[in-house]
């Protein structure tokens, strides 16, 4: 497997005081259920990610430890403070656990104002330290996996709210059991999903359990959706996220690969060496630049061969109509004609140009939202909102985007980076993209509109020379048939010739410029241009650091529903929209 291929994150959630008796049906539940996942994605690193509490959490990471799958143990807090929640038992091994080749430790800092001595810390601390955890959960993680009763509860970072902020479900009253109905194989439409392994409480053991198999859930409203069995277009999902590994892994063996560069490039060392804040996220962007620069050429040349095709093909049958029925011409046109049907159902079948803009819708979102946390300036819900607000990950081969960006998501908040100033940031984001964007845009529209004008300058020609030929054949056509260029061939003919193949070739030409999308793409270029030379002039303009973020934050939304809106167009010219009936 690929070093640079991404993880799969699969959270665990639940309760620690599951019943011994029990702890050997959760282990075999365990191993089936990631067994089951790493089957459906062999080209994926699976990870996952556990606070290591007593009970559920240990039961489900010495599973994956057990399978030789990835283990990154979040703790809520240093360890020499999350120590002291367990007996000597316990927390040897725990100390056992994360000495493993397969653990990563992650330690998650304390909240603003407690310090060294833990007597000093206010009464629910500890209990918001959780909760950073749950968020961690919720944050970073493809799919949950949840030990739980099924009760409601407040506590906050236990199972119940964990689950709860997971699938964004609305909660209720303290011990009362969600309410569930059967999903009948309907699609989890993006929804986030948890994979529900109802467990006992050590204190409740001798209550007989409503649910009892394990089930998939989403939320639904104030209820709760169950599938049986993996939701259909779920596991498409995750069939495209390992595809988006294999296919990167395979044409990165073949050397098949450039892109235009690393986000990390140009950041100081001290942004480079905070692993788990933008490392994957730079990781995930060069695969997706890489290979969207690889599809767009492979759609680009698709392209221009049915255009050079069509032209030639014109140009086939003109010769045979007007100028001499030699049967080479037919034999030309049919040739090329079927050759056209081949390389067009080997496009469609391979998905060319769906990748390329799955692949570029991918890479231009991670990049804006490595700068806006950069900048420490992301407000989480705007990329998911836009997501959800454009339907771009209901498009055929989208939906395992929002995989990505779960993924890659930094481990601690963003607004502080060790060893790194604010204003260095917002410096380093003015350098780095800013200004590199502003200067990329107004040159790609310069040269777009360069390109533009010449072609009206041909278009010119071509009309006036219509017009010309037209008035020829009205008061010269005794003159052009006189003219003799051959023993079957004369001036006459051969206007009427030209008359015919130039505006085919214009329509050709017009319709190639209208698969390329080259108008919207001037549009988008244009507005970009304007939007990054404005954040430049605003930020030159503004003192405060908090300013500064905001007008990066705005940048970053508007350049997200720019791209989103560039490829909503361009997907719809190749793929027919939905019709109501």
């Amino acid at each position: 497997m690929s070093s640079n291929s991404l993880s799969f994150r699969v959270g665990v959630t639940g309760h620690r005081d599951i019943p011994q008796a029990d702890f050997e049906s959760a282990d075999n539940r365990s191993r089936e259920f990631l067994s089951a996942l790493r089957s459906s994605m062999p080209d994926t690193r699976i990870t996952v990610l556990s606070g290591l509490a007593d009970g559920a959490d240990r039961i489900f990471a010495k599973a994956a430890l057990a399978l030789n799958i990835s283990v990154e143990a979040v703790l809520p807090m240093p360890f020499a403070f999350y120590k002291s929640d367990f007996d000597a038992t316990s927390l040897a091994d725990l100390e056992e656990i994360l000495n493993s080749e397969l653990v990563e430790c992650i330690e998650l800092p304390l909240n603003a104002g407690l310090g060294d001595d833990e007597s000093a810390w206010p009464q629910d601390s500890r209990s918001k330290l959780y909760s950073n955890l749950s968020n961690d959960l919720r944050d970073r993680s493809n799919i949950l996996v949840a030990f739980w009763d099924g009760k409601h509860s407040s506590k906050a970072g236990g199972t119940a709210d964990t689950v709860l902020k997971f699938l964004q479900a609305s909660p209720s009253d303290n011990d009362s059991e969600i309410d569930i109905i059967n999903a009948d194989g309907a699609n989890l439409d993006g929804q986030a999903v948890v994979y529900w392994m109802p467990s006992r409480r050590s204190a409740s053991q001798d209550i007989v359990m409503r649910q009892t198999e394990s089930v998939w859930l989403s939320a639904y409203g104030s209820k709760f959706r169950q599938w049986d069995d993996t939701p259909s277009d779920f596991a498409l999902q995750l069939d495209e996220f390992n595809q988006f590994n294999q296919t990167h892994h395979t044409l990165d063996e073949s050397n098949s690969l450039t892109s235009y560069g690393d986000l990390l490039e140009g950041c100081s060392d001290d942004v480079k060496q905070d692993k788990h804040q933008l490392t994957e996220s730079n990781c995930a962007y060069v695969m997706a630049d890489s290979l969207a620069l690889y599809y767009q050429s492979q759609s680009d040349r698709l392209f221009k061969w049915f255009a050079l095709m069509t032209a030639t093909m014109g140009f086939l049958f003109l010769l045979y109509a007007k100028i001499a029925a030699v049967q080479f011409f037919l034999i030309g046109y049919l040739a090329l004609f079927f050759i056209g049907l081949f390389l067009s159902s080997r496009g469609g079948k391979r998905q060319w140009f769906t990748r390329h803009l799955a692949y570029r819708c991918l890479a231009e979102t991670i990049r804006v939202r490595f700068y806006l946390d950069l900048a420490g300036a992301r407000e989480k819900s705007i990329i998911q909102s836009l997501l959800i607000a454009t339907g771009i990950n209901k498009f055929e081969g989208f939906s395992w985007i929002r995989d990505v960006l779960q993924t890659t998501n930094p481990v601690f908040s963003m607004p502080k980076l060790t060893g790194v100033s604010d204003k260095h940031r917002i410096d380093l984001v003015r350098k780095l993209w800013i200004d590199d964007q502003a200067s990329y845009f107004q040159r790609k529209a310069h040269q777009l509109h360069e390109f533009h004008e010449k072609l009206e300058k041909i278009k010119f020609w071509i009309i006036w020379g219509l017009v010309i030929a037209a008035f020829s054949l009205v008061f010269f056509k005794k003159v052009l048939l006189g003219v003799e260029l051959g023993e079957y061939l004369n001036l006459k003919t051969l206007v009427i010739f030209f008359m015919g193949l130039l505006p085919f070739w214009f329509g050709v030409w017009e319709m190639y410029q209208g698969k390329m999308a080259v108008k919207e793409l001037m549009w988008q270029y244009r507005n970009q241009a304007e939007n990054f030379a404005a954040a430049e002039q605003l930020l030159q303009n503004t003192d405060g650091i908090e300013l500064q973020r905001k007008i990066v934050a705005q940048l970053g939304e508007s350049c997200i529903l720019e791209n989103f809106v560039w490829i909503i167009n361009r997907y719809h010219r190749e793929q027919e929209p939905p019709t109501a009936g």
